[in-house]
C-alpha cells in the first residue's frame, strides 16, 4: 500500500520512494566524511517532500518547511562555521513556518495548561532549558545568540504541535526536536574524538527525515 492515492505508479508515490531511497543512501554513506554525492542525497530526500507537498496542493507552510529545511541540509552537509550558521538560519525560518501552520490549526495556547498536554508541555520547556543550559556552555561567544533564538524556535514549534492535538503532528515535532537535541550535544558537547558520535549522527538523521516525511502525511491525504 502507498501513501497517496493511485498506487507505485503515482507520480507522489514515486517521489517519495526516491526520498527514501535517497536518504538510505545518505544514511549508509553517512560515515565517509563531506562530499558533494552526499550533499546532493541529503538535499534530494527533503527537497522532494516540498515537491510532493507543492503537487498534492499542501499548505503554503508545510511547503515552505519543508523547502527550507532543504536549504538548511544542503549548508549543513557542508564543512565551516558560515556553512553551519547559514543552515541554522534556514531551519530556524522553517520552524517559524511550522509554528504559523500549527498555529493556525491548534487549539488557543490555554490548551497546554489542561490535562494530558500539561505534562508533556512541561517536560518539553524543561528539557529545553536543561539542554540549551549545557549546550551555552560549549559554545563560542558568537554562536551564544544565535543557539538561542533557534532553540526557542523549536520549542515553541513543539509546543504549537502539542497544541494541535493531532497525533501525526505530534509524533513529527517530537521526533524533530530530539533530532536537534542529539545533534546539538554532538556537535557541542560529546569529545571529538567520542565513539559515540557516529552512532547519534544515524539517530539525527533518522528521526529527523522520519519526522518531516511525518508531517507531510499530516496534512496530505493519504491512499485508501
Amino acid at each position: 500500500m502507498m501513501p497517496f492515492p493511485g498506487g507505485f505508479g503515482q507520480a507522489d508515490n514515486i517521489a517519495l520512494l526516491i526520498s527514501l531511497a535517497a536518504a538510505v543512501l545518505y544514511l549508509l554513506m553517512l560515515g565517509q566524511g563531506s562530499s558533494w554525492r552526499l550533499s546532493v542525497l541529503k538535499t534530494l530526500s527533503t527537497s522532494l517532500l516540498a515537491i510532493i507537498a507543492w503537487h498534492m496542493g499542501g499548505p503554503v507552510l508545510l511547503i515552505a518547511g519543508l523547502a527550507l529545511s532543504a536549504l538548511g541540509d544542503l549548508f549543513l552537509s557542508r564543512d565551516g562555521e558560515k556553512a553551519f550558521i547559514s543552515g541554522l538560519v534556514s531551519f530556524l525560518v522553517a520552524h517559524v513556518a511550522y509554528i504559523v501552520l500549527f498555529a493556525s490549526i491548534g487549539q488557543s495556547p490555554a490548551v497546554l495548561l489542561s490535562m494530558p498536554l500539561l505534562p508533556a508541555a512541561a517536560i518539553m520547556i524543561a528539557a529545553s532549558l536543561a539542554l540549551l543550559r549545557i549546550i551555552l556552555r560549549h559554545v563560542s561567544g558568537e554562536l551564544r545568540l544565535p543557539v538561542m533564538v533557534y532553540c526557542t524556535a523549536l520549542m515553541l514549534m513543539g509546543l504549537t504541535a502539542l497544541a494541535t492535538e493531532r497525533p501525526l503532528i505530534i509524533a513529527g515535532a517530537v521526533m524533530f526536536v530530539a533530532s536537534d537535541a542529539i545533534l546539538a550535544w554532538e556537535k557541542f558537547v560529546e569529545p571529538a574524538a567520542s565513539a559515540r558520535k557516529p552512532p547519534m549522527r544515524l539517530a539525527v538523521w533518522v528521526l529527523y527525515y522520519a519526522a518531516q516525511v511525518t508531517f507531510l502525511l499530516a496534512f496530505i491525504p493519504s491512499g485508501d
